[in-house]
């Protein structure tokens, strides 16, 4: 056979057909997963990133509540409150005696002291001179009955930069009568970020007014405001007020940043991690890729070829077969032997496996219409809370005001609820939408609690929620579970965070309010904006409110 017939046979054009099917499609997986690596890569430094963000958050927040416990703690201390109160010496010793006992449990070098309501240090732990704080942030804080964390400070004493944790002294009358301190060396902080540092990704932890407590690789002096050369300024700048990943450049180089707040102190927390560290991962991943994809080649060529000649045979043999018959040889005298495992025979077969395999294609068809029927049931729930959609509610909802309009029974009531989440929009932007999609769940999974099974709950986008309640006997069950969906915001606990957000609840009743949806919505709407206007975390029934008696 001449090379131009072969190029013309079906084994050619097979083998050109399974090489380029196994070979254009990897070649172009190589190129969008290079680019897929990068996106992934991307998102996993993201991640790196905003998780080191979260712990070094959770370990200032542990320091700070541990501190704040036992400031805590000595404030309520009658011997401390009499002495600070008083200053008289009667009292010192044993006050003295409780505060170097309470410092003892930090093992550590910082200083622990009292002050009384002038700003006159009472006594220090490290017996440094006693100065006045009349004019500190903290103090004056303090004096307003607040505890407080300072942003960097000197100290008065040593000259070293801290931050300094206060908690008010308050009298039996709970008035402050001074305050007790303690001040926090930083290096606490800054031996938690050296301990997280990678080389590939710099952190930085300043306070609220741009000042850097830490840092991974002393880009930044400790406790210094970032001057005009500062090649960080650009960062500190964009981000001093918000929370997110940033895209920018440090000395032309492309660089990705991730920046979030401390909810406990007000300290910003930025990650910064270099582009071409992903490139370099990326370039790595193309070039393995690559080698192996020449050697897959290699072996896709050799099994096309073999495919290809045991798919043409059967073929080959039918072709020749048929030509000897157009050159006028006895039909008879023609023979194409066929195995029974080749194309032929397996095509035969298949014909009759359909036979005889018509029952299971009608269980097949079942199966279709069960995943049918699945399909139109997730049509109609919310998929983030797997509550009933907008759409399904107001359907329900009318499907059941009309069964009661039909029976008009005495006695027997249908209450709507409108339930609106208070600050949810804060908790979005300083937790993410991630946490606010959690926090969403969370409550959907607690309003099935505060429901009855044949209830109907529903959420019909963003943070309100709706709730229906047929076949009421009794009103007294509308106040008791509007106070139990009041509690659940109210106490809602996400990732042991707590007490972020109430809930705003209007309520209408049936028929006292409306028989129809659109008036009871309106109705119960109407109540929602009226709990808004009157400090919200409460809830309110135009109908109730009226009739206290009922």
């Amino acid at each position: 056979m001449g090379s131009l017939e072969f190029i013309k046979s079906i084994r050619a054009k097979l083998f050109i057909f399974f090489f380029f099917m196994g070979g254009v499609p990897f070649f172009t997986l190589i190129i969008v997963g290079a680019w897929n690596s990068k996106a992934e890569l991307e998102e996993y430094a993201r991640q790196i990133s905003l998780m080191r963000s979260a712990m070094i958050s959770e370990h200032v927040t542990e320091l700070v509540e541990k501190n704040m416990a036992v400031l805590h703690s000595l404030a309520l201390t009658s011997e401390v409150i009499n002495f600070v109160q008083s200053g008289d010496e009667a009292y010192r010793g044993v006050a003295e005696k409780i505060c170097r006992e309470t410092n003892a449990i930090f093992k550590d070098e910082n200083l622990l002291a009292l002050t009384d309501r002038t700003g006159q240090q009472m006594f220090r732990t490290d017996g440094s001179t006693l100065v006045n704080l009349k004019n500190r942030a903290h103090y004056q804080e303090a004096m307003k009955g607040r505890e407080y964390v300072t942003d960097i400070l000197a100290s008065m004493s040593t000259g070293k930069m801290i931050v300094v944790m206060a908690v008010p002294v308050l009298n039996s009358a709970g008035e402050p009568v001074g305050m007790v301190q303690r001040n926090f060396d930083l290096s606490a902080v800054q031996e938690f970020v050296s301990m997280l540092d990678d080389n590939n990704t710099s952190i930085i932890v300043m306070d609220r007014a741009g000042r850097v407590i830490a840092n991974s690789d002393e880009i930044i002096g400790i406790g210094t405001e970032y001057s005009t050369d500062n090649a960080y300024r650009v960062l500190l700048d964009k981000v001093y007020n918000s929370n997110g990943v940033l895209d920018w450049e440090i000395d032309g180089v492309e660089c990705m940043s991730t920046y979030s707040r401390n909810l406990q102190t007000g300290w910003m927390i930025v990650t910064v991690r270099s582009y071409d560290i992903i490139w370099a991962q990326v370039y790595e991943k193309i070039f393995y890729g690559t080698m192996l994809g020449l050697f897959l080649l290699a072996v896709i060529g050799g099994l096309a070829w073999m495919f290809s000649s045991t798919v043409s045979a059967p073929i080959v043999k039918i072709t020749d077969a048929v030509g000897k018959i157009a050159a006028g040889a006895d039909v008879e005298e023609v023979k194409v032997e066929v195995s029974t495992n080749d194309e032929l025979g397996q095509m035969a077969a298949a014909f009759n496996k359909i036979r005889n395999e018509r029952e299971r294609l009608v269980e097949d068809l079942d199966k279709v219409q069960v995943e049918r029927d699945d399909f139109k049931l997730a049509s109609e729930l919310d998929k983030l809370t797997d509550l009933f959609n907008k759409t399904t509610m107001e359907k329900l909802c009318e499907m059941k005001l009309r069964t009661f309009n039909e029976n008009n029974l005495p006695n027997v009531y249908i209450a709507f609820y409108i339930i609106d989440l208070d600050h949810f929009k804060e908790v979005n932007d300083l937790l993410g939408h991630q946490f606010g999609d959690k926090v969403l769940a969370e409550f959907a999974n607690g309003l099935r609690k505060v429901f009855r099974t044949n209830d109907c709950i529903g959420r019909f986008g963003g943070d309100e929620f709706v709730a229906i309640i047929d076949n009421l006997p009794q009103l007294d069950v509308v106040r008791r579970k509007a106070e139990q969906i009041r509690n659940l915001a109210f106490n809602l606990t996400v990732e042991g965070k707590t007490k972020f957000v109430t809930a705003s609840i209007g309520i209408a009743i049936a028929p006292f309010e409306g028989r129809d949806y659109e008036t009871l919505f309106r109705a119960a709407d109407e109540a929602v904006y009226w709990v808004k206007n009157n400090g919200k975390n409460n809830f309110h029934c135009k109908y109730l409110a009226e009739n206290d008696s009922v």
